[in-house]
């Protein structure tokens, strides 16, 4: 299960912008590692981001965007929706 603090971060420049996202596929690659591995603690995804840059809003918006749309979805609002569901019943 991923969980971590997955911060999108805008810097605006003299020229343009630097756009840091969270990199899903370096979080993908430490989660399957660590899967399997009694007794590990959870993976830190703090460290696993991706900067890019960009030159106007529009470029920025698009890269936030498709970061977003990469994240996980939220397991444990996934979890209450069917506990939720599973007690209306």
């Amino acid at each position: 299960m991923m969980n971590g603090d997955f911060t999108i971060h805008i810097q605006m420049l003299e020229n343009g912008y630097t756009v840091e996202v969270p990199d899903v596929d370096k979080i993908n690659e430490m989660e399957k590692k660590a899967k399997g591995k009694a007794n590990e603690p959870t993976p830190y995804y703090g460290g696993c981001t991706e900067k890019m840059v960009a030159k106007t809003p529009e470029e920025v918006l698009a890269l936030v965007k498709d970061a977003l749309a990469n994240l996980p979805d939220l397991e444990y609002e996934n979890a209450f929706n069917e506990a939720a569901k599973k007690e209306t019943e």
